[in-house]
């Protein structure tokens, strides 16, 4: 074993020691990970099967995987921190999936560094700003994305959509993203195009200080608190609200996706405006859906270390919250796989 890869493992063994008294003390906050990597690679098994030839060919000659493998790969990259010599690629308990595995080859590891590195500070208001790319959070009261509400900004999901179609199509890439390669925005792509379906990436819960939810964008809200993608809601009987919708139904696999899926992807109507707009539009089909998230929930205060706040959920009725959830994961799956097919062929597409 290399100097390298000791370093990582005592990092890894340290990190799950410490995760494990943090969490019980409470003070670890639980990150997004939309779907989880089975989610992002069904999402990714579906859109392999809607390809053009075309899209397939160039698919395979600019990064070489399926969009099922290349699905995770913006979650791995997580796992890349800045350390005392530099940035350090480790195993995070919170991201790590069998489906990492692959990027994890020396040349892999190198990539998730640099991508990460270039996108660290670049946000100006944050390190780590790779980790926003994964979400914006728009109050579900909205019907809309629309830049400006609350929980938008230039670097959060919808832009870091548009930054990777940018690249792909020859223009500019915007700041504050920075990608260099074909490959690299296509593993953002697949990754990002999942994450705009996932309900709790978009729609966002806030609440005033009674656990009500309120809309920070409507006259007198703008002293709301936010939940994190209800990462800060607690369940009566374990976890959090945003893990919950991460955990897509049992059966769901990259290698056997379900006929039903496959037809709702292919009978979905497509968008029809340019490339550029299709984000925007995706993530506000998932901001109409995403109450549903939040419907059937009864909220409370509840103590919170370090002056953070969390509130805790009890369904009106567990099994009917529980099954609509089902139904709605499953469709938005579908959706992605359809739109993630037709953007990836937009952009392989010969030109007229």
């Amino acid at each position: 074993m290399d100097a390298r890869k000791k370093r990582q493992g005592r990092a890894a063994a340290w990190y799950a020691v410490g995760a494990c008294w943090l969490a019980l003390l409470g003070w670890l906050p639980t990150p997004a990970r939309a779907w989880g990597h089975r989610g992002h690679a069904v999402v990714g098994a579906i859109a392999d099967q809607l390809l053009t030839p075309q899209a397939r060919a160039g698919l395979q000659r600019d990064l070489g995987l399926s969009l099922a493998q290349a699905g995770p790969w913006a979650d791995c990259a997580k796992g890349v921190n800045l350390g005392a010599h530099g940035f350090e690629y480790a195993v995070d308990e919170r991201w790590a999936s069998p489906a990492c595995a692959r990027f994890e080859t020396p040349a892999g590891i190198r990539a998730m560094q640099d991508f990460v590195a270039r996108n660290w500070d670049s946000c100006g208001q944050r390190r780590d700003c790779h980790k926003v790319y994964h979400y914006t959070d728009v109050a579900y009261q909205r019907d809309r994305y629309k830049m400006g509400f609350v929980g938008t900004n230039d670097h959060d999901l919808v832009h870091a959509v548009n930054a990777a179609i940018a690249l792909l199509q020859g223009r500019p890439v915007p700041p504050p993203f920075s990608l260099k390669t074909r490959a690299e925005a296509l593993l953002l792509l697949a990754h990002g195009v999942g994450d705009l379906h996932q309900p709790l990436h978009v729609g966002a819960l806030y609440l005033d200080a009674d656990a009500q939810p309120i809309d920070p964008d409507a006259p007198g809200g703008s002293a709301a608190f936010e939940t994190r993608g209800g990462n800060s809601v607690e369940l009566a009987r374990g976890g959090n609200l945003h893990a919950l919708w991460d955990d897509i139904p049992d059966g769901l696999r990259a290698d056997a996706v379900p006929a039903r899926m496959l037809q709702q992807a292919r009978a979905l109507r497509l968008s029809r405006t340019p490339p550029a707009r299709w984000a925007q539009t995706w993530a506000s089909d998932t901001l109409r859906v995403s109450h549903q998230a939040f419907d059937g929930l009864a909220l409370s205060p509840a103590a919170a270390p370090k002056g953070g706040r969390i509130w805790t959920a009890v369904f009106d009725d567990e099994d009917a919250y529980r099954a609509r959830r089902e139904q709605l994961q499953t469709l938005q799956l579908s959706k992605a796989g359809a739109r993630l097919a037709q953007l990836v062929n937009a952009l392989y597409a010969p030109p007229p």
